[in-house]
């Protein structure tokens, strides 16, 4: 009889694991570090998800060094919504929003399973912005840029930025 309670217990606590696993969304994120395009210091964003079966939605909530800065309700939306998506390499996407369309333009969380692209300015022309007068370039010239990828799976927006995430869990 033991053997079968315990053997029933493991059962149950696997499917409702799995079933919590399955939604990316649910669980606990903090920013990465600035090399995987996070903030200035790994962990100082953090973002708490939460799925409310009775209303259909997720709740966040997002925190900066500890401290709460708010809450939002979340639906799932068009991947459109998300600027940085539309570079990624090829592989699955999806795209929290705030259900107030109103609020936000862009989406709020985001997870890529292959990471995404960005097109930044080249480091010697940020390290010295006299070179593209010297090499004779004109602000905005495609040469001054190159596409970098970063490998975080979850992006989010934290107030005006734009970060990399990872979750920490589940």
């Amino acid at each position: 009889m033991r053997t079968i309670l315990v053997s029933c217990m493991a059962v149950l606590v696997n499917a409702c694991s799995s079933s919590v696993n399955e939604d990316p969304f649910i669980g606990t994120f903090e920013s990465e570090s600035r090399a995987n395009f996070g903030s200035g210091t790994p962990g100082e964003w953090r973002i708490e998800v939460v799925y409310l079966r009775d209303r259909g939605k997720y709740e966040a909530a997002l925190y900066r060094k500890g401290t709460l800065i708010g809450k939002n309700y979340l639906v799932y939306c068009s991947e459109d919504k998300e600027d940085y998506l539309r570079q990624r390499p090829p592989g699955h996407a999806e795209v929290l929003c705030a259900d107030d369309g109103s609020k936000f333009l862009h989406g709020f969380l985001s997870y890529a399973e292959n990471g995404i692209n960005v097109t930044v300015i080249k480091p010697k022309y940020f390290k010295d912005p006299s070179l593209v007068e010297k090499e004779g370039l004109k602000p905005g010239d495609p040469s001054l840029f190159e596409q970098r990828r970063y490998k975080a799976k979850y992006y989010a927006h934290a107030q005006w930025a734009f970060y990399g995430f990872r979750k920490v869990a589940p």
